[in-house]
């Protein structure tokens, strides 16, 4: 058998596609705002900004490999277990009260 080229016809991939900001998913990029945002205000000074550079790069690398991989993450983060002691404690973390 021979390989043969599959057409990809670009009205399917821009109808599954998320919605994209700079090259991230727009989820991703308002929690990356916030972070960095937060950062600068925790600081007080205009170089915590910068924390968003690294932050996209990673997001974008990210979103090169699967365009639907932070919505993918959210699910599975949502939808967690909880865990063992929440009766104890009424809540999701180790930490006593």
């Amino acid at each position: 058998m021979t390989a043969e080229y599959v057409e990809r016809d670009s009205l399917v991939v821009g109808m599954t596609r998320p919605l994209m900001t700079f090259g991230v998913t727009y989820s991703y990029f308002v929690i990356e705002a916030m972070t960095a945002a937060i950062l600068f205000l925790m600081g007080n000074n205009l170089l915590y900004l910068l924390a968003a550079v690294p932050l996209h790069t990673a997001g974008m690398l990210l979103c090169k490999w699967d365009a639907r991989f932070f919505d993918i993450l959210f699910r599975v983060v949502q939808h967690a277990r909880p865990v063992r002691n929440r009766p104890l404690h009424r809540c999701n973390l180790y930490l006593p009260h």
